[in-house]
């Protein structure tokens, strides 16, 4: 490896292959990190670039879309591609690292984004756009835009975002997300406790959560929620709260994880006298305690498989109740998820009851 590009990368890499073919200095290009002498090189940061209009459209005609979309519709059944609206997040969810953009937020305008929508509908047709943005549309106004917009090119498509529950219940937030095309909208719920939301610095609350999951379902949009498990003084209290919620709102997806100390977050600082030996990715996975959390690291990966036995159980009853879509797969999975709930029940007792289980 020669050069490693910090921050934002179209500019300072630009740069840096211009340096590179006319055999300039690299040492006066912003945002890089490379040896020099043999001694380590950093190159003062480059600000965050604020005008994302100016940047051209991705060079789509570089990927295979072909073969893109056979693996997409095998595996989903429907055609995807990802978009980028914006970058950077304002808000200070104390686990959450932002070692790109800190906390700036900045967005392309809609007109900018419609145009690459409208470009990439008549020219791949995808079923569906994952928005993978952080928080999808925060500006005041621009969701509203961006639906004038769709509907006056005749736009028509399926699309994902994730958002705050705040944000959804602002003005028309979520009417005009049905206009455009919403089918699923994902939220940091993260917990059903108000003590761990704050705990958190997560700025929303569990009736916030509750609220924007009914009025998006009102409005036929899919809700999906992210929960999270083992912050420091979760209780059982705590997660049997998050439990009974997940259970009682029922979202139409789940992912669980556990905290995770990312380096450069507050929630990092309190427990990296606790990681020892475990202190990257390479160390560990995504639902192992890298610290000492109430219950030992055992219990969060049964508490992980209890979460979804109880929400497949719940899914399915609600489904043959209903007289939805019933299907085989919906029989069996009820078949095997409630004695599984049952077991790890159990499992879940005897881990938190175990000796020396922190």
């Amino acid at each position: 490896m020669d050069y490693v590009v910090r921050g934002e990368v179209e500019e300072n890499f630009r740069a840096l292959l211009s340096a590179l073919e006319h055999k300039d200095d690299a040492t006066s290009i912003a945002g890089l990190a490379f040896r020099k002498d043999t001694r380590l090189t950093l190159t003062e940061s480059r600000p965050v670039m604020r005008d994302l209009d100016a940047l051209p459209m991705p060079a789509w005609d570089l990927v295979d879309m072909d073969s893109y979309r056979s693996i997409w519709q095998r595996h989903h059944g429907y055609f995807s591609l990802n978009v980028a609206t914006t970058r950077g997040c304002p808000f200070k969810c104390n686990w959450c690292a932002k070692p790109i953009y800190g906390n700036r937020y900045n967005s392309r305008s809609p007109l900018h984004v419609v145009e690459e929508l409208n470009w990439l509908l008549k020219t791949y047709r995808p079923d569906h756009i994952w928005f993978c943005d952080d928080i999808f549309g925060l500006k005041p106004g621009w969701v509203r835009q961006f639906k004038e917009l769709i509907n006056d090119r005749g736009l028509s498509f399926r699309f994902k975002i994730q958002s705050r529950v705040d944000l959804l219940l602002e003005g028309e937030a979520i009417d005009n997300l049905a206009a455009a095309g919403a089918e699923t909208v994902w939220v940091g719920a993260e917990s059903g406790s108000q003590k761990i939301l704050d705990a958190m610095d997560k700025g929303t609350t569990v009736e916030q959560i509750a609220i924007a999951t009914r009025q998006l379902k009102a409005r036929n949009i899919k809700v999906a929620f992210f929960l999270q498990f083992g912050y420091l003084g979760e209780t059982r209290e705590d997660i049997d709260k998050t439990i009974r919620m997940t259970l009682d709102l029922m979202p139409d997806e789940i992912g669980i994880s556990v905290s995770y100390p990312l380096p450069g977050t507050k929630f990092y600082d309190k427990v990296k006298g606790q990681l020892k030996e475990k202190k990257n990715w390479s160390d560990s996975d995504d639902l192992a305690m890298m610290f000492h959390g109430t219950y030992p690291p055992r219990f969060y990966k049964v508490l992980h498989r209890y979460v979804h036995n109880l929400y497949r159980v719940r899914r399915g009853t609600a489904i043959f109740r209903n007289r939805g879509t019933r299907t085989f797969r919906n029989l069996l999975s009820m078949i095997y998820n409630l004695p599984m709930s049952w077991i790890n029940a159990v499992r879940l007792q005897q881990l938190a009851n175990a000796p020396g289980r922190s």
